[in-house]
């Protein structure tokens, strides 16, 4: 009898074998595997696919292995390879082996597909080509069996009904659902004397699509009989009509808007001459359509407008395509009057200007009523000056102005001296014509551009803008004094006045109007209490923060003394290994009377007087000795120290930084010195030195507040920077914030390839913890983990961390 060898006949298989460890080492590969390799089974056995494949086509192969060996199942794959420069698809069926019921190892079988896949993907490329081809069209077909009753509907009938294509099966019964009540006789009578007539048929009728939208379609069908005439089967097409029936409506729709619309329209052909006017342009201008037609607009015109002002409008509809504003034109009566108008150029598909429309809305009313609205609500009806309400729009309008270009502007407060004498002994009509000829003689001591109002009574109030220092103030107060000097003439009375004014300064000041306004007053009423008839600036406020800045100025220099300072310590955690990896010194000032003061108060002063750099060198004093006492309980971080600009520029620091960590004993290998990106940026060449001597001398650098400070990318690079932090105000909101999230990951990828390390501080929820690590940053600083903390209170953290 015949003995069969196994391996002869797994060797004459057309599939690849093979049987691999549950290392993916190869035990067994029959011989079209290996010819498929071009290798020797020697060459194969007990070596893996990383001998044979690429690194990641490797990787997907072991981890398809692992699957099978952890779960004992089989898999099926199917992939593309390259095989003599040409793409071939296989089909693999990986499965486990098993011996005495543990598995030993994995049985893997593939073949080439590429011909059934061919075949498959030229019946998809067909179906997809023809139902694209009815989507464009919005032409559905369906098609009925009599011999076996299927009925079929393609996508597009599905879409066109509303529905999900192919959610479920086709039904005449669900077709009838979707027609519209009152043309479901119509359909059913269409389709039945259709067949009965064995003819085909047309029929228009109204759908109800799922969502209750109401559209039209356009029927088509014939049959298809057998040799005894008897319908075998029917086919029809569903064409979706409902732009072109809405298109209908709505050009009878137009037209009747048009007839009846209470703007005046006005066509005219390219050539500008009019050929179609409605009834509200008859009722605008009183001209009929054949007073006009043939004719162009400019027999409109009222003459009021110059030739330049026709120029621009033509040039903005010759290159915009159309233009609005407001032309003053004349009525058949001669009369003229006020419109908006809008005038469009209308071309075809070609780009051909075909017509000119214009609309027309008579604004004549309108404008009459709304100049008289505003001069009552923003002028004073006396002397015809701004009011209160105008004067403080006007001065918002200026502060952006100011904030762009750094200048100052002065609020005047005015108060006409003896005026209630005035009023008292000669009576209000001689008063209000006392204060009409006070505000003209104040007038004439100003620039155009300035504002003056009247407030009330005999107050009045002036901005000054556009000054470059307070000084530019004193030419008009004084001006206005003078004018005064002479008496104002009423009537042919003398009338003896004089003006006290006040005056506050925007920003020095305030930048708030009310307290502004408050301050000039204030100012006004110190004239008055020193002998009127004057000016005065304000300057309690002023004194106000002079005082406390003295007062936090002179705290300061007995802050260290007093031994008024402490340190608190934020860690520094490394996501990766979930350690405390380091820690921030952060200043607080504990005043023995006022308490906590915040260091955004103190800090600004401390740095324009100069007594940050005395400050600062206590915080790295303090900080060093706290970490050289962390190292004696082993423990080794990283003690981060804030510099400030003013200490990196002042020639000493070095050695004095030097000094403090030689006296310590500490190595300036676990002393990081921050400096804000700001910082650096005021003054980059010097810095750029100082860091790269500071780096030399053994101290790691780290720029603080990383994307603040629009520093470029060629100082980036030759920065000595170990480590960049991302400034919390982009970690705040990164997992909500898309724009956020991509300057961060920009920040890190950017940082990674200049081979520098990264932490992300104002880490405070699970959301940026969980968005850091997919960004791959994985060092963070924040409330999360813990808030800055006494160094006790540190230590006690680092041990249960």
């Amino acid at each position: 009898m015949l003995k069969l060898d196994g391996k002869l006949i797994l060797n004459e298989l057309n599939q690849n074998i093979f049987v691999k460890d549950l290392h993916s080492n190869y035990l067994y590969v029959n011989a079209t595997y290996t010819n498929l390799l071009g290798v020797t089974p020697a060459e194969i056995i007990g070596k893996n696919d990383f001998d044979f494949f690429p690194k990641h086509i490797a990787e997907k192969y072991r981890s398809d292995d692992a699957v099978v060996i952890a779960k004992k199942e089989t898999i099926e794959t199917k992939e593309e390879i390259v095989v003599e420069g040409q793409i071939r698809i296989i089909r693999t069926v990986k499965k486990p082996l098993y011996f005495e019921g543990e598995i030993f190892a994995v049985l893997g079988i593939f073949w080439d597909v590429t011909q059934y896949a061919d075949q498959e993907i030229e019946y998809k490329k067909l179906q997809y080509g023809l139902n694209k081809a009815q989507a464009l069209a919005n032409i559905g077909h369906w098609e009925l069996d009599f011999v076996s009753n299927e009925l079929f509907w393609s996508d597009e009938v599905y879409r066109i009904f509303g529905l999900k294509p192919q959610s479920f099966g086709a039904t005449y019964e669900a077709f009838l659902k979707h027609i519209h009540p009152d043309d479901i006789e119509l359909v059913n009578k269409s389709y039945m004397d259709s067949v009965n007539e064995k003819i085909g048929y047309h029929v228009t009728h109204r759908i109800i699509r799922s969502d209750g939208s109401i559209g039209f379609v356009e029927e088509r069908c014939e049959h298809l009989f057998d040799d005894g005439m008897n319908i075998v089967r029917s086919i029809g097409t569903v064409h979706d009509i409902t732009k072109t029936k809405e298109a209908e409506h709505g050009l009878v729709l137009a037209a009747e808007v048009f007839a009846k619309m209470h703007d005046g329209v006005l066509i005219t052909d390219e050539n500008q001459k009019i050929i179609q006017i409605n009834q509200a342009f008859t009722n605008i201008s009183g001209y009929e359509l054949e007073d006009i037609k043939g004719k162009t607009p400019a027999m409109l015109s009222s003459g009021w407008h110059t030739n330049e002002f026709y120029q621009k409008m033509w040039e903005e509809i010759n290159t915009k395509g159309k233009w609005a504003g407001e032309v003053r034109d004349r009525r058949k009566n001669g009369e003229t009057y006020l419109a908006e108008m809008m005038i469009v150029a209308l071309r075809n598909d070609a780009g051909t200007l075909t017509n000119y429309i214009s609309i027309t809305t008579d604004i004549t009313d309108r404008k009459e009523k709304e100049e008289l609205i505003h001069n009552l609500a923003y002028f004073d009806s006396l002397t015809q000056l701004p009011n209160r309400i105008l004067f403080e729009e006007r001065f918002h309008d200026k502060v952006s102005t100011l904030k762009r270009t750094q200048k100052k502007m002065a609020i005047l407060f005015l108060d006409m001296d003896n005026f209630k004498h005035v009023n008292d002994t000669l009576g209000h009509v001689i008063g209000d014509k006392f204060l009409v000829q006070v505000a003209l003689e104040i007038k004439k001591s100003l620039r155009e551009s300035d504002t003056f109002a009247r407030v009330g009574g005999d107050e009045f109030m002036i901005i000054l803008d556009d000054l470059e220092d307070i000084t530019q103030v004193l030419p008009t107060a004084q001006r206005i004094v003078k004018s005064f000097l002479n008496p104002v003439i009423v009537e042919g009375r003398e009338l003896f006045t004089g003006v006290s004014i006040g005056i506050s300064v925007y920003p020095d000041d305030s930048e708030n109007y009310i307290e502004l306004v408050k301050y000039a007053d204030t100012a006004m009423y110190h004239v008055k209490e020193s002998g009127k008839n004057d000016f005065q600036f304000y300057t309690e406020s002023m004194n106000e923060k002079m005082t406390s800045r003295m007062k936090i100025q002179s705290n300061l220099r007995n802050a260290i003394l007093n031994n008024e300072f402490f340190l608190e310590y934020q860690p520094k955690i490394n996501l990766e290994t979930h350690t405390v990896y380091g820690m921030e010194a952060l200043i607080r000032w504990n005043h023995p009377t006022d308490g906590l003061i915040r260091p955004d108060i103190f800090i600004g002063i401390a740095e324009q007087t100069g007594q940050i750099y005395e400050i600062g060198l206590w915080v790295a004093a303090k900080a060093m000795q706290d970490t050289k006492d962390l190292q004696k309980d082993g423990k080794y971080l990283v003690v981060s120290i804030n510099v400030s600009s003013v200490q990196l520029e002042n020639e000493f620091f070095i050695n004095d930084i030097c000094k403090v960590a030689y006296d310590i004993g500490l190595d300036k290998s676990y002393i990081e010195l921050e400096i804000t990106e700001s910082h650096i940026m005021n003054n980059i060449e010097k810095a750029l030195v100082t860091l790269q001597e500071l780096s030399s001398r053994g101290f790691k650098i780290s720029i603080d507040d990383f994307g603040t400070g629009y520093s470029s990318l060629a100082y980036l690079k030759k920065l000595p920077a170990q480590t960049i932090k991302i400034d919390r105000s982009f970690v705040l909101d990164i997992d909500k914030d898309d724009d956020d999230r991509s300057i961060v990951g920009a920040i890190i990828a950017m940082a990674r390839s200049l081979g520098k390390d990264v932490i992300a501080e104002g880490s405070e929820t699970q959301e940026h913890i969980d968005t850091l690590k997919y960004l791959h940053c994985h060092k963070v600083q924040g409330y999360y983990f813990s808030r800055p903390i006494r160094i006790e209170k540190f230590k006690e953290f680092v041990e249960n961390f």
